[in-house]
């Protein structure tokens, strides 16, 4: 199944975002102390939240979510509440040696470029920027992200600051809308997973 877009048309009124971990810990049976091993598979998890739908939206909603299938459906998707700007195109700047910065070029000369907060896309993985970073005179800039990188993006990969997005799928197989004939829908709330690829 081709993964499709999240249509523009949809938007919801309330959008949680959030980040869901790999760790596993071990407490020592001797002195109690607590060890905290952090794994690679971090994944963004979401909930999307509509008010009341005219029977046209509903519709739409409806169809998108039928369209997928349950689980076996795939779609990309931005942070609704952080959408991003688009007046940058910066590139990926040679080889990463640390999963957790992003070295990139081609940002204007000694400009603060991202703010902690904003979210940034590079190939199929929807990173976090987690602190302001402003570029060097030469336009470069190393960006710390969260969660880490899974796989390293190759040299010259554009960066997505415009509705950078995740590849997701829905939390559960079933979907349901409630309507009251020739009004509305009630109020909607749909919940969905990363996909890691």
């Amino acid at each position: 199944m081709a993964t499709i877009d999240w249509p523009e048309s949809l938007v919801p009124a309330k959008a949680t975002w959030g980040l869901q971990s790999n760790t596993e810990s071990f407490t020592s049976p001797l002195n109690r102390t607590v060890q905290t091993v952090e794994r690679p598979g971090a994944r963004w998890k979401a909930n999307l939240e509509f008010p009341p739908l005219d029977m046209i939206q509903a519709g739409r909603l409806q169809a998108f979510l039928a369209s997928l299938g349950g689980m076996a459906g795939r779609f990309t998707l931005w942070p609704h509440g952080r959408p991003g700007q688009s007046s940058f195109a910066p590139l990926v700047n040679g080889a990463m040696t640390d999963y957790r910065i992003l070295p990139t070029r081609s940002w204007p000369a000694s400009t603060l470029v991202l703010r902690a907060g904003d979210y940034v896309a590079v190939g199929s993985e929807l990173k976090m920027v987690t602190a302001d970073v402003t570029s060097t005179a030469g336009g470069l800039a190393s960006v710390p992200v969260a969660p880490p990188f899974r796989n390293a993006p190759a040299d010259g990969s554009a960066l997505t600051l415009n509705k950078p997005r995740a590849t997701m799928m829905l939390s559960s197989d079933e979907f349901a809308i409630a309507t009251v004939p020739g009004r509305i829908a009630e109020a909607v709330v749909i919940s969905a997973v990363e996909v890691l690829l």
